[in-house]
């Protein structure tokens, strides 16, 4: 009989253990589904902190878009009104003047009463360039077959102008060959014309271009001079 309660007791012990034994794995396992569950709430909170800061981004996003938005009308707006507020100016080359058509016309043709024909009885002809002066329509038709004499192919090309009023401004291309030059010439040259009334005779012509570049561009000196008429 001694050796039954001794039997008994072990059976026990080792059920106690066995229930210990399976009381920790509960545990455990409750503690890792805990845990488990710990992480899952972190990650969603994390998931949620991540959307939260996306939203912030794009709120952040669309508040600088309005903003440029907003501003770049402002500017736009403000250009517009300088602009409309601002004088305007003078039309230059988008119509050239018939008398500067024709004026250019007479100085590429060979006729040199054409271009006399343009000017007002006392109009005025004024070279600044070699310093001279013709008087009336007779004097300047001179100047012209006076220039046919010394230099060939003489043009001027109209390049733009600009009409103010009752005066002209041309800035236009002048070349030729200067006879016994070994080079021909193409200078800038701009032409004030003065204009009577009615815009179809010229009171007064000053042409300004540089005589050094004539001569240095057709391999002259630059003390030359053209022979005497």
């Amino acid at each position: 009989m001694a050796s039954r309660p001794i039997r008994t007791m072990t059976v026990l012990t080792a059920t106690a253990a066995l229930c210990a034994t399976a009381h920790a794995a509960t545990a455990v396992a409750a503690t890792a589904h805990a845990a488990s569950a710990v992480a899952a709430t972190a990650h969603a909170a994390s998931a949620v902190a991540a959307t939260a800061h996306a939203a912030s981004a794009v709120a952040a996003t669309a508040h600088v878009t309005s903003t440029s938005a907003v501003a770049a009308t402002a500017h736009a707006a403000s250009t517009s009104a300088v602009a409309s507020a601002a004088p305007a100016a003078p039309a230059a080359g988008r119509h050239v003047p018939r008398i500067v058509t024709a004026w250019a016309r007479a100085w590429n043709g060979t006729d040199p009463q054409a271009l006399g024909a343009l000017f007002t009885a006392d109009g005025t002809y004024t070279d600044e360039a070699v310093a001279v002066t013709f008087r009336g329509r007779e004097e300047i038709a001179g100047w012209k077959a006076r220039a046919d004499t010394l230099i060939e192919n003489v043009h001027v090309t109209v390049r733009s102008t600009r009409l103010e009023g009752d005066r002209v401004t041309v800035r236009a291309l002048y070349s030729g060959h200067l006879k016994g030059a070994s080079k021909p010439f193409a200078v800038p040259m701009t032409t004030v014309l003065g204009l009577d009334g009615n815009h179809c005779r010229i009171v007064f012509d000053r042409d300004h271009y540089s005589l050094a570049a004539v001569l240095s561009q057709s391999g002259l000196p630059a003390d030359w001079t053209p022979p005497a008429a």
